[in-house]
């Protein structure tokens, strides 16, 4: 049997090595001085119960569904990390106060009109429509759609004019059109599309003008587009567009300046931009821009100046960057920015103050911060965030408006996915304060604005996940540590820096603060096992600060050590093996899809993002056609306690559940025992039940014929024990710090049901597709959790 190795890029990647690996151990020394940026700030801890996991650490509020109202910012939170509540703030940390407490979970905060909406869990009567006028007197369920337990699982809140529009079900009805305002009485069905209780199951809720657009099934033409003026008589179909009972599935409903443009299939030229005045005759093809009955399958549809923005494969060009004035003429590709048919995929796309900001890869760097005007000319990289070399990508994300300054997140290889912002050009494109420091990301999420603050969540690794704002600042401080490598270098000393941005000079010297000045820090070489490096960084303020860098070497193994599992889904019952599908169809990192409309991932592990944010290098080329999916494995010396984890690498699972891991042993120790942990990106973490003893530089553990590692006293799960083997449990699709199969999970796969030819998190069989078959592996596993933090 032929072992493939996974590359390390350390050929032509070694100048950048120390900016993707994680930095451990010596002192800390903070720079201090005067500069005039925005720096994040903690707007309340509200969970401040001590971690019984990690000592010297709080508990996580989980804040979610941050919306702005009537100029307050609403969310849930848990102040005991067990009961939800609805709170609100003004942006101080004295009235950041809970509303009030809420049953069991909640979702959906919706603002319309002078009420907040969302929907809650209430034992005896499920998942209904709950309001708030920001009391606690005030906060009620609205009324009672599905009698008894199961819920109406109300969804898709849409506001227009000051009415709540949303999709639930009752057991006459099924899934319909619904509307409130905010009384009992008030709150009622808007039309019964599909006659009796199967549901026309509406969906792509979108105002546009006070007329609400959706999607519905009426059982006789399929899914297509529709309309209300909020009456039964006035909710029509607008157009079969697909004649017949076929659909043309029309999504991301978009509306620009009053038009409605979407993305549909007519039969004959596949899924292609159109646009409605809400008439048939207004209701009409854009521009077949793959000829014939391919489709260019738009997405990420967002208006600036008038024109509808989007990405799109034209056959020729991949998925590039269009625009569009409603006219076949007028819709153009702005720019080529990938040569060839690969496509630069642009994602994420933003209007922000006139400027379309969003990320794209360029067949020279990996995912990074783009911006454009509409021309060619002015569509290009604002910089090039990610420090590493090639394909290294910084994946920017939330790009969100703050008095003309873009905020967002990404990585740009040291400090993991923080927070940065950018005036639009590349020197006024920085790094803000790190929030967790080191290479493990705060896993800044919902970010957004209310008046002149924006607002997220982050976990700092004190405090757990809780709301921070961005405030002007005074102070900063530049963190560097003792550091251990596998190799001699060339790399580079500025990288080391986790907020260079932030000024104007360093130097750098060897042995002392005083000591000869290295003259090429951005190729530094290490000539002895122990190197001690000092910098000296001047502020715009003119204050300078010294700090020490320790860099220490060790040889690079070719293999840590193996292990065999399996996965749920992709597992063949009776064979003993995992299906290869990803690979055959050419969809893993790195891979051309077989399929012409499949879309590639770029060449590089895939736990680079959020929650994992795993930074490590690690590629596969070519791939073993035993390959199944890609893994990430640590070492950790308390099973349930991520913060001890002292070995991490991302691993090729072959089809028989044997994994080479591969990585840089710096930090473990021969007879040594340390706990396996092994993540997937939807299955449910695992951890070996016993530890695995590190001798002669290598480990091994077998997660089939054991069962993995369960906290005592709670009620989890480990693995799934089926075919006389053990197996990880599929459908974790929804990944967070704690494994569990929940409602979060199936709003992912309901986001990309019907997608096919890519890699995509909620594609839990691993066949390439998101269908119902990934669905039911869902739903059997729904309600699992393990008691275990990764």
């Amino acid at each position: 049997m032929r072992i493939y190795k996974i590359a390390h890029l350390w050929a032509f990647a070694v100048n950048h090595l120390l900016s993707k690996r994680r930095f451990f151990g010596g002192g800390l020394l903070f720079l201090t001085g005067v500069m005039y940026a925005q720096t994040p700030v903690l707007l309340k801890d509200i969970n401040s119960l001590t971690d019984p996991i990690r000592p010297g650490t709080t508990l996580s509020s989980d804040p979610r569904f941050l919306v702005n109202h009537k100029g307050t910012l609403f969310f849930t939170a848990k102040e005991n990390s067990t009961t939800v509540g609805l709170w609100k703030s003004n942006g101080t940390a004295k009235e950041t106060i809970k509303v009030t407490d809420l049953p069991y979970s909640a979702y959906g905060l919706t603002s319309a009109g002078n009420l907040l909406y969302f929907a809650a869990d209430q034992s005896d009567f499920g998942y209904e429509l709950w309001k708030s006028d920001g009391s606690a007197s005030g906060t009620v369920r609205v009324k009672d759609i599905y009698p008894g337990s199961m819920g109406s699982m109300p969804e898709s809140f849409t506001n227009v004019n000051g009415v709540l529009y949303f999709v639930a079900s009752d057991l006459v009805h099924g899934s319909e059109l619904w509307k409130s305002d905010g009384t009992e009485a008030g709150t009622v069905l808007v039309k019964d599309i599909l006659l009796g209780n199967g549901g026309s199951n509406p969906q792509g809720l979108t105002n546009v003008n006070g007329v609400l657009y959706f999607v519905a099934d009426d059982g006789s033409n399929g899914y297509e587009l529709w309309k209300t003026d909020g009456t039964e008589a006035g909710t029509t179909l607008i157009k079969d567009i697909y004649v017949g009972s076929s659909s043309s599935a029309a999504q991301n409903l978009t509306n620009v300046n009053g038009t409605l443009y979407f993305v549909a299939d007519n039969g004959t030229h596949g899924y292609e931009l159109w646009r409605s005045n809400g008439t048939a005759a207004g209701t009409t093809l854009v521009k077949d821009i793959w000829s014939g009955n391919q489709s260019s399958m738009p997405q990420f549809l967002t208006e600036l100046n008038g024109f509808v923005y989007f990405s799109a494969n034209n056959g020729t060009n991949g998925y590039e960057l269009w625009k569009s004035d409603g006219t076949a003429a007028g819709t153009v590709l702005v720019a080529d920015m990938q040569a060839g048919n690969l496509g630069s995929n642009p994602y994420y796309l933003s209007n922000i103050r006139g400027t379309l900001y969003f990320s794209a890869v360029n067949g020279v760097t990996g995912r990074e911060f783009w911006k454009s005007d509409g021309t060619g000319a002015g569509t290009l990289m604002v910089k090039k965030i990610a420090l590493g070399g090639g394909a290294s990508a910084s994946n920017p994300l939330f790009f969100t408006d703050g008095k003309g300054v873009v905020y967002f997140s990404a990585n740009d290889g040291e400090k993991g996915q923080e927070l940065w912002k950018s005036d639009g050009k590349e020197a006024g494109t920085a790094a803000l304060k790190e929030l967790r420091v080191g290479s493990t990301s705060s896993g800044i999420s919902n970010m957004m604005s209310v008046a002149d603050t924006v607002y997220f969540t982050a976990d700092d690794g004190k405090i757990g996940g809780e709301i921070w704002k961005l405030v002007p600042c005074a102070v900063v401080k530049l963190v560097t540590v003792d550091t251990t490598i596998c190799h001699k270098g060339p790399f580079s000393l500025p990288k080391m820096v986790t907020n260079s941005a932030d000024f104007v000079s360093m130097v750098w010297r060897q042995g002392s603060v005083t000591g000869t000045i290295v003259d090429n820090p951005e190729n530094a070489l290490l000539t002895s096992p122990v190197t001690d490096f000092y910098v000296t960084a001047q502020m715009t303020s003119g204050c300078t600060s010294t700090a020490k860098v320790t860099v220490r070497t060790i040889p690079f193994p070719e293999s840590v050590g193996s292990l065999y599992l399996l996965l749920e889904g992709p597992y063949q019952k009776g064979i003993g093996q995992m299906t290869t599908s990803l690979n055959q169809k050419g969809l893993l990192p790195g891979q051309t899809p077989i399929n012409a409309l499949g879309v590639a991932t770029p060449a590089r592990q895939p736990y680079y993002g959020a929650p994992w944010n795993y930074s490590g290098t690690e590629t596969m080329s070519p791939y073993a056609a035993n390959a199944t999916d890609w893994i990430l494995v640590s070492l950790r010396t308390s099973p349930n306690d991520p913060a001890t984890t002292v070995f991490k690498a991302a691993a090729v699972l072959q089809k028989n559940g044997l994994s080479v891991v591969t990585g840089c042993p710096d930090k473990l120790k021969n007879y040594t025992n340390y706990y396996v942990a092994v993540e997937h990106r939807n299955h449910v973490g695992i951890v070996s039940g016993t530890p695995a003893l590190f001798i002669y530089d290598h480990f091994f553990y077998d997660f089939t014929i054991h069962q993995s590692y369960i906290p005592p006293g709670i009620s989890s799960i480990g693995q799934k024990r089926f075919d006389n083997r053990y197996m990880m449990y599929a459908g974790d699709l929804q990944k967070t710090k704690l494994g569990e199969v929940n409602a979060n999970d199936v709003i992912i796969w309901q986001q990309q049901n019907g997608q096919f030819a890519r890699y995509l998190p909620s594609d839990a069989n691993l066949d390439g597709e998101v269908n119902a078959l990934d669905q039911m592996l869902w739903m059997v596993n729904n309600g699992l959790f393990t008691g275990i933090r990764f």
